[in-house]
């Protein structure tokens, strides 16, 4: 058809009209073509905004996950990886890479296989404690006491209840503790109520102070959950949230049937340049940790809380509920991301995401949200280097979807970090800022502080306003403030952990380090005895002073073979300072002996049976494990008990042996810094935990 039929022929043919015509003609085509790039200009709009991937292009996700996840098993060496892609509550794209078991060949099926989500599970409880809230039977500011039957937290803190608000921020003030979280098949678990009652971790925090991540936090709360309303986790979980969004795959805790374990993923780890499958985790903290699920299920659960607790006309939450819930609750400092209800934030190329991981010994997962995109994903992989993998994923997710207001990439250089670079000596000196900091996420108070130490950082200030961090033995990395407290690498490279912040108090003192992405926990200071250098120093010293009572020994020998008296052999007379030993005092002898087998007592515990338990895996299990601790562990560390008795013994002897001059001056100074190394080595057992009542 010709679409100028209805057209006079001079309109038809170009070339037929007058020149001056077909100047202004062109002129009008290229205004009305430029105008709108004009307009759009002045309004902000970039290109890459409009013409960019979209995610809700299944076509876009596909391109940028099919590469994206590919890349990353094979950087971190992972064998298998899961992911599912959400828009507007919708599944766009879900998809299986690698093996769920390489022996079988068998791959990931986005639909059919099980991985453990590990502590995303805590969001299904999460979930279902504000259901409960929501009905009116949780307040969120109540002592938890109150709705416990059969567990009660110790009054820590007079007049600081813990709260569930508390728990759900991880701000409950509790340490970490390991031991009895776990078992070693799942034919050993037993009640998770048990294990609230046995094993109440102490709380170094008051209630509300800082953020320490809380297995025990969340597991209790699932033990209120019970209380609250009489049904189990298990069946809580299935009839409230996973019947009505239909996720009829996924399992609460342990597959028991043949045929799910069948279709669960292998978890492993690489070492020796290959992945070996390994047993995952066995936990005792189910409502912390045990679920497995399918990616296509997970997604149904992203979607509803996406979709503020509404799916396909399953309302889980209400949108008021799940508004809450989703909001900042509690932060460490201003300058950070805070802890919601359950979920976490994450700021990243000038978005917000609510957001939660899972791990396990072999599982590593991440549910993502990005609320005012109406967007997110769950990621699941089976190796140790999903840890990595996943934070990685995260950064390039934003990266080419999503783009600051200013149109800057995510890893872009930081709004300041120019003018931060500029700064100059005459700055405010950063020295407050320097020191030793730790995890406030470790244990305190038994032996697993010494078998799990926390790894600690070192801040210097550096030149011109800047510090220096270092962490694991790795070089530093400088930093340039930002803003005041605030510090931002100073090449300008973005990770996942985001921006350092400095938390000061009314006295203006530093007793934190934050992240601004990790809300979970901050980095307390450590004072100047509780840095390794000290500490090691410690033991090194101690136990330089006390291989000098072997002198004692030797130099009785020589008395003997000499025939010299008990002093040194040499006269006594006006002029000496050295005043001999009462021949008839049997104190000196007794005095040494004491202080002589505290010191040998000592030695044999730190140079011999410490580093046996250390190297007993068995035994180290054992504790882990069983619920009771093992003998052997609870005979070695009688040990250093013993020997602080003696230690003891041997201080109260130097008040004789000083006031009534049982030794020569030079056996009296030797005794007391003798003493002095007894007393390094109480200390060092005191400060480690290494004392059994402690275990």
């Amino acid at each position: 058809m010709n679409p100028f039929r209805h057209y006079p022929q001079k309109y038809q043919v170009v070339r037929a009209l007058h020149p001056c015509t077909v100047a202004l003609c062109a002129l009008f085509l290229l205004f009305i073509l430029t105008c709108p790039l004009v307009l759009a200009a002045d309004a902000g709009i970039v290109a890459g905004a409009v013409t960019g991937p979209e995610i809700s292009n299944p076509a876009d996700v596909e391109a940028f996950f099919d590469t994206t996840v590919p890349a990353g098993m094979v950087e971190y060496n992972i064998p298998g990886a899961v992911v599912a892609v959400v828009a507007d509550g919708e599944l766009v794209f879900a998809n299986g890479y690698g093996y769920a078991d390489i022996t079988t060949q068998s791959p990931v099926d986005p639909e059919a296989t099980l991985f453990h989500v590990g502590s995303i599970t805590k969001l299904f409880t999460w979930t279902a404690v504000m259901q409960q809230v929501e009905a009116g039977t949780i307040d969120l500011d109540a002592d938890v006491n109150t709705y416990l039957k059969d567990v009660a937290l110790p009054d820590t803190y007079p007049g600081r209840p813990v709260t569930m608000r508390h728990l759900m921020t991880h701000s409950a003030g509790f340490e970490e503790t390991e031991v009895h979280f776990a078992v070693a098949k799942p034919a050993d678990l037993y009640s998770y109520r048990t294990y609230c009652r046995e094993d109440i971790p102490a709380r170094i925090y008051p209630p509300g102070t800082v953020t320490s991540y809380s297995n025990y936090g969340t597991t209790l709360a699932a033990v209120i959950l019970e209380d609250v309303t009489g049904i189990s986790y298990n069946q809580y979980v299935l009839e409230k949230i996973l019947t009505p969004l239909g996720m009829a795959d996924t399992v609460v805790s342990y597959p028991e049937a043949p045929e799910l374990d069948d279709i669960t993923a292998s978890g492993y780890h690489y070492a020796g340049g290959a992945n070996v499958a390994v047993p995952d985790t066995v936990f005792v903290i189910g409502p912390a940790g045990t679920i497995s699920s399918t990616a296509t299920d997970m997604a149904k659960f992203v979607g509803m809380h996406m979709e503020e607790g509404t799916l396909h006309g399953a309302t889980i939450l209400s949108a008021e509920t799940a508004r809450l819930m989703h909001a900042p609750a509690f932060a460490n400092d201003p300058r950070v991301s805070s802890m919601c209800l359950g979920f976490y934030e994450n700021h990243i190329g000038g978005e917000r995401i609510i957001t939660h991981g899972g791990d396990t010994d072999t599982f590593h997962s991440l549910l993502v949200i990005l609320p005012e995109r109406h967007a997110g994903y769950f990621v699941s992989y089976n190796s140790a280097g999903g840890n990595s993998a996943r934070n990685d994923l995260l950064m390039a997710f934003v990266d080419h979807f999503y783009y600051t207001e200013a149109g800057t990439a995510a890893g872009d250089e930081p709004a300041g970090l120019e003018e931060a670079n500029a700064k100059t000596a005459t700055e405010p000196s950063v020295e407050k800022y320097a020191g030793t900091y730790q995890s406030t996420r470790h244990n305190y108070r038994t032996f697993e502080f010494y078998l799990t130490p926390p790894q600690q950082m070192q801040v210097e200030a550096g030149e011109e306003g800047t510090i220096l961090m270092s962490r694991g033995g790795r070089p530093p990395v400088a930093y340039t403030e930002v803003e005041p407290g605030v510090f931002a690498q100073a090449d300008g490279a973005k990770t996942y952990a985001g921006n350092v912040a400095f938390r000061e108090d009314a006295n203006v003192d530093v007793p934190f380090l934050c992240l601004e992405n990790v809300p979970i926990m901050a980095f307390e200071r450590v004072p100047w005895y509780g840095t390794y250098p000290v500490t090691d120093g410690v033991k090194f010293a101690g136990i330089a002073i006390l291989l000098t009572v072997f002198l004692w020994p030797l130099m009785a020998i020589a008395r003997r073979a000499y025939g010299l008296g008990d002093g040194d052999g040499q006269a006594s007379d006006a002029t000496e300072d050295i005043v001999r030993t009462a021949p008839q005092s049997p104190l000196p002898f007794y005095a040494r002996t004491v202080a002589g087998a505290a010191a040998i007592i000592f030695l044999l515990f730190v140079l011999v049976l410490l580093p046996a338990v250390m190297g007993d895996a068995a035994l180290i299990q054992s504790y882990r494990y069983d619920r009771t601790a093992p003998l052997a562990l609870v005979a070695v560390l009688a040990v250093p008990a013993v020997a602080t008795l003696l230690s003891v013994a041997s201080a109260l002897l130097l008040i004789p042996a000083w006031g009534r001059s049982l030794l020569t001056l030079r056996h009296r100074v030797h005794y007391t810094i003798v003493v002095a190394g007894l007393f390094l080595m109480v200390w060092r057992a005191h400060y480690w935990n290494l004392l059994v009542f402690r275990v």
